[in-house]
């Protein structure tokens, strides 16, 4: 499944590489209102091309599923690119009505947070449970 596994990987890629790399080093680097505000302006890139390469991973897996192990893998990617998907869908637009500081937006922020973080999680393991099947 070479398709997919170049898809799987970028989206593993993506993921951690704005999360770790990109937003990381923002808040380090700027204060904190100013990283909040150039993160805010990277997100539409970075959803776009996370569920984008998150939804062709998934339809490659589902057309080539082959035992239950593929699967699992695919229901877990699918809940990952759904929490994915549900940030600029249903959180970003309920955040920005909130200034940062107040309660609602620190919830709403770890909402956020905490979905990403599963679709990071996710992502790999679903790939792994696919790619050990294949070296069967």
């Amino acid at each position: 499944m070479p398709l997919y596994t170049f898809l799987a990987g970028a989206w593993t890629a993506v993921l951690w590489f704005f999360t770790l790399g990109v937003a990381r080093h923002l808040f380090g680097v700027f204060p904190r209102e100013r990283a909040g505000e150039v993160t805010t302006a990277l997100f539409p890139a970075y959803f776009s091309v996370a569920i984008a390469l998150g939804l062709l991973a998934t339809i490659v897996l589902w057309l080539r599923r082959r035992d239950r192990r593929d699967s699992a893998a695919l229901a877990l990617q699918s809940f990952a690119l759904a929490a994915l998907a549900a940030t600029p869908l249903l959180v970003q637009p309920a955040i920005a009505g909130h200034a940062p500081g107040t309660p609602d937006f620190a919830r709403l922020h770890g909402i956020s947070m905490a979905l990403n973080l599963f679709s990071l999680l996710a992502v790999p393991v679903a790939s792994l449970l696919v790619l050990a099947r294949s070296k069967e």
